[in-house]
């Protein structure tokens, strides 16, 4: 009984040893796992806190659809020239930058520049740091006035489905009849069809009719859109959906 008491004990008190062991390296394998994941975070709040880009000006070279941005890096710590992103009435471009440099250091100023098919007049650009900071531009582009530096730049082509491209124009407001009218254009190389779109107003969707009635959509044509049901002169955001699932929206308050 004494031999045997004794191995008992022997092989608990090993197996507590053992125990201990693992759950001292899960445990220490866990608080290193926080404490990695504390520092990244603090990382990106510093980040983002000590972050900014302010869009002074852009300029639209109408020869070779070459939308130009300047934008300055009004932060406190260096960005990455190469790990922003840049969006143009919602879509996201690819760009070229000048100067050349990876770095983007406070106070410096860049010009970025994408390729703008759209033949939208109106441009809304945002340009989008790596850590979720913004800079917002929106208007007429300037036509540079002779002063558009002669740059060559290496854009690469648009990714995703590139040949549905529509935007909505202007938006009125016809309040007696409670009809909003809206001018969309179809800028992509394919034809749409005008009776297989779906329209929204503030997310929900609308009847509507169009016109010229042709239900074929050309590349490059221009249809008026009237969208029953909807009256005043509030700040509303309208959307057109096609098929395939590429869409065009419009935000502000209808023209009378």
């Amino acid at each position: 009984m004494g031999f045997e008491t004794t191995v008992v004990i022997s092989i608990f008190f090993v197996s507590v040893l053992v125990l201990g062991t693992n759950s001292y390296a899960v445990m220490s394998s866990s608080n290193d796992v926080i404490s990695d994941a504390e520092d990244i975070r603090y990382e990106m709040q510093y980040n983002k806190l000590n972050s900014g880009v302010h869009l002074g000006s852009m300029t639209f070279d109408n020869e070779s659809s070459i939308l130009m941005v300047e934008a300055t890096n009004s932060g406190n710590i260096v960005l990455d020239s190469d790990e922003i992103s840049i969006l143009v009435d919602g879509y996201l471009l690819n760009y070229d930058y000048y100067p050349e440099t990876a770095k983007w250091y406070p106070g410096e100023t860049k010009i970025y520049a994408v390729e703008d098919l759209s033949g939208s007049a109106s441009k809304r650009v945002k340009i989008v740091t790596d850590s979720g900071v913004s800079g917002y531009i929106g208007g007429v582009p300037g036509s540079g006035n002779g002063t558009i530096p002669d740059i060559d730049w290496d854009i690469d082509p648009p990714e995703g489905n590139t040949e549905e491209i529509i935007t909505i124009d202007s938006m009125k407001s016809d309040k007696p009849n409670s009809i909003l009218i809206i001018e969309a254009t179809n800028h992509g190389d394919e034809v749409l069809y005008a009776d297989e779109l779906s329209t929204l107003v503030d997310g929900k969707v609308k009847l509507y009719s169009y016109s010229p009635d042709t239900r074929t959509w050309y590349s490059g044509e221009t249809k008026t859109f009237a969208i029953e049901g909807v009256s005043g002169s509030r700040y509303m955001k309208v959307e057109i959906i096609t098929d395939s699932g590429i869409s065009a929206s419009f935000s502000g308050v209808p023209e009378k």
